[in-house]
């Protein structure tokens, strides 16, 4: 039986920056000797709302490993869209990115048209494969064998066409991940070792304990989803209030109808001895390519 980590190029191995993706990404690298073939990327597609923990793991995992992970970013300028290639320095912090797509449709993305995904994401990956001369690629996620309804999604939808995912094939759940990263010298270190402050920080998809749980404990992330929907004049959800009136909720009128959690904060594990600190000396300038001449990568 092949090694389902033996990756065909070309390809793009998707790396959000989570213990999933890494756990795959070390397996290909074994699966390949420790070094990806030139025809076989490591990519991150920044969102700009991703959690500072997430940018060292991700930057940490690179250096350690020697494996190069290439950051990409969504851009939109003089109406024209396109991707950057940027570094940890360099890296945008403040939404840049996700915002740059928002203007680009004229509206907020919502639970139906989740075109941040398609856009920062999808399309990014698709046009940094194109500026190598790649036309037809495979797409490397992350997807368990205990995500029976994420796997079926991803063979179901077109969007997702020469998707390739490897744990689900080779039979790796949540436990191989979290027991494998018990193994390691260092880990995602994300506040209490809570996922909830994982991906994009507060994604309109996530439930809203878990939006109240990092408004708890970072009310200042709120005010640039805020800042999307008051500019829009409309809201990323209709079925609950708006960021604005959560953060209040929150802080001004307290915890009403929620006794489960006593803390409102959450211990942060990071120290100097498990904790990664990257120094940022100065950032050098990122590359910009934008896809005029190529209408077909939208």
């Amino acid at each position: 039986m092949s090694n389902p980590y033996h990756i065909d190029g070309p390809a793009l191995i998707q790396v959000s920056g989570g213990r999933t993706s890494g756990f795959m990404l070390r397996k290909i690298l074994d699966a390949h000797g420790g070094t990806l073939p030139d025809d076989v990327r490591a990519v991150f597609q920044n969102t700009g709302k991703e959690h500072e923990a997430t940018l060292a793991f991700l930057k940490e995992m690179s250096e350690r490993w020697a494996v190069p992970i290439t950051w990409l970013e969504f851009t939109f300028i003089d109406g024209v869209k396109g991707f950057k290639v940027v570094d940890y320095c360099g890296a945008s912090r403040n939404g840049e990115p996700f915002e740059a797509a928002i203007k680009e449709r004229k509206y907020l993305p919502n639970p139906m048209v989740r075109f941040c995904t398609v856009e920062l994401k999808i399309r990014t990956g698709m046009r940094y494969a194109k500026s190598l001369g790649w036309r037809e690629i495979n797409r490397v996620v992350g997807i368990r064998a205990d995500e029976p309804h994420r796997v079926a999604r991803m063979k179901g939808d077109n969007t997702y066409e020469n998707v390739v995912m490897p744990m689900a094939k080779a039979g790796h759940t949540e436990a191989d991940v979290l027991a494998f990263w018990k193994s390691q010298p260092f880990d995602l270190m994300l506040p209490g070792g809570d996922n909830t402050f994982g991906n994009c920080d507060l994604c309109f998809l996530k439930k809203r304990a878990k939006i109240d749980k990092i408004l708890r404990t970072n009310p200042d992330s709120a005010r640039w989803w805020a800042e999307q929907e008051e500019r829009a004049g409309k809201a990323f959800r209709t079925d609950r209030p708006t960021y604005r009136q959560m953060l209040t909720q929150i802080t001004v009128q307290g915890q009403l109808f929620d006794d489960a959690v006593e803390d409102d904060t959450l211990p942060c594990q990071c120290n100097q001895a498990t904790c990664a600190t990257f120094a940022c000396e100065s950032s050098p300038a990122s590359m910009t390519r934008s896809s005029a001449s190529s209408p077909s990568s939208r």
